[in-house]
């Protein structure tokens, strides 16, 4: 009776619950990241991590002003009509290349060749207008000489009384007659004169619009543009083709009015199209005398040793103009500096750790900049890749 309550109370006894994995769970997790926390700390901070950069030395400096510009042209024509007309030939298109005085297009004026012959049949006509007026003066001349004879006879005559009064107012009357007559034979000769020439006027005139239905090219160069089509109606004035002088093409800078002082004709320069390779080689050709107000700009054209394999009026491009060669002095390279709140600044290894140094910059070049203050000859500077302060660095190719 005893022994039955004792059973059931060892049977009612539960199993004690299976020792928990999960601590140990949690400490292999804490001791992964605390292993993956210690490998990164010590390749951010302890492993050497190559750098491309370069030891400063002491060296001259190009000091170059830089600025936009656009190429423009110092000869440049705009070919028009001076006539209304048709145009009914096109010799040339854009990019061909002509002489100068090469028919470049013909214009088709109707009236003009029948206006040419009939002024010059005028002028003809008023041609001979003038030989008949001389010959009528030359024939009142003779008649007036003879007239004159006989009136100073007559006078003669009467003073011996061998005359009558009446006798010598007849010839003083034709001698009168004789002048009156050679006076209007010169009249005449002016007048026929002036139809003459103003003939000979309409006939220049005429020729000169005949010259001016063809349109030859006032200059050597190359053809740009084309503004006009065949068969168009031309109005005096209106453009048809833009030539451009090749050789006078120049690049027109513009630089900051701070550089004008050191801007001199024939300074070395070069020039870079946007897009294009290598830089094209020049100099300063000649400096403008206007500062524009809004920008504080002024204007530098540079000629060109050499022109881009396609070119374009208004094509952009960057000058670099040289103004001075200064050294020795420290320089770096303009895509080591790093600015900090408006400060420049250069990363160098110090210990073998990276660190930012703020510097004083000086004169300006293509690639490199002048460095016054913050760094010394010796000292390695880096160039600013995925840098951090206290990084562990060495240079590219060396054991540092």
């Amino acid at each position: 009776m005893n022994v039955q309550p004792g059973l059931d109370q060892f049977l009612s006894l539960e199993p004690p619950p299976p020792r928990p994995r999960r601590r140990r769970g949690v400490r292999l997790a804490v001791l992964t990241v605390a292993v993956l926390a210690i490998g990164f700390v010590g390749l951010r901070y302890f492993y050497p991590h190559a750098v491309e950069g370069e030891i400063l030395r002491l060296g001259m400096l190009n000091v170059e002003l830089q600025g936009p510009g656009t190429l423009s042209a110092l000869t440049e024509v705009s070919v028009g009509s001076r006539i209304q007309a048709r145009i009914e030939e096109l010799a040339v298109d854009r990019n061909d290349i002509v002489t100068k005085g090469e028919m470049l297009a013909r214009l088709a004026f109707d009236d003009l060749s029948g206006e040419l012959d009939a002024t010059e049949a005028s002028a003809h006509a008023a041609g001979r207008a003038v030989s008949a007026a001389q010959a009528e003066r030359d024939r009142a001349v003779a008649t007036l000489e003879k007239a004159r004879a006989t009136h100073e006879r007559q006078v003669a005559l009467l003073a011996k009384g061998v005359a009558s009064e009446a006798g010598l107012e007849d010839a003083l009357a034709a001698r009168r007659q004789a002048e009156a007559d050679l006076a209007r034979a010169g009249r005449a000769i002016e007048q026929a004169e002036a139809e003459r020439d103003a003939a000979m006027a309409r006939i220049a005139v005429a020729r000169a619009q005949l010259d001016d239905s063809v349109l030859r090219a006032p200059i050597s160069g190359v053809v740009v543009s084309r503004a006009r089509h065949v068969g168009e109606v031309l109005t005096p004035g209106s453009e048809v083709l833009h030539l451009v002088d090749p050789a006078s093409l120049v690049l027109t800078a513009r630089l900051d009015e701070s550089g004008i002082s050191a801007i001199l004709p024939g300074q070395e320069a070069r020039v870079t199209f946007a897009r294009a390779g290598n830089a094209i080689p020049g100099h300063v050709l000649r400096l403008g005398r206007e500062v524009d107000e809004e920008t504080r700009e002024f204007e530098v054209d540079i000629a060109l040793d050499s022109l881009p394999a396609n070119w374009a009026l208004g094509q952009r491009a960057m000058a670099r103009i040289m103004v001075e060669r200064r050294g020795p002095v420290l320089t770096v390279p303009t895509s080591f500096l790093v600015w900090r709140d408006g400060h420049p600044g250069v990363w160098v290894a110090s210990s073998s750790r990276a660190r930012w140094r703020e510097v004083a910059l000086g004169e300006s070049g293509a690639q490199r900049v002048e460095i016054r203050r913050g760094l010394s000859a010796g000292q390695r500077i880096l160039k600013p890749v995925d840098l951090y302060p206290f990084m562990r660095v060495r240079l590219a190719g060396s054991a540092i």
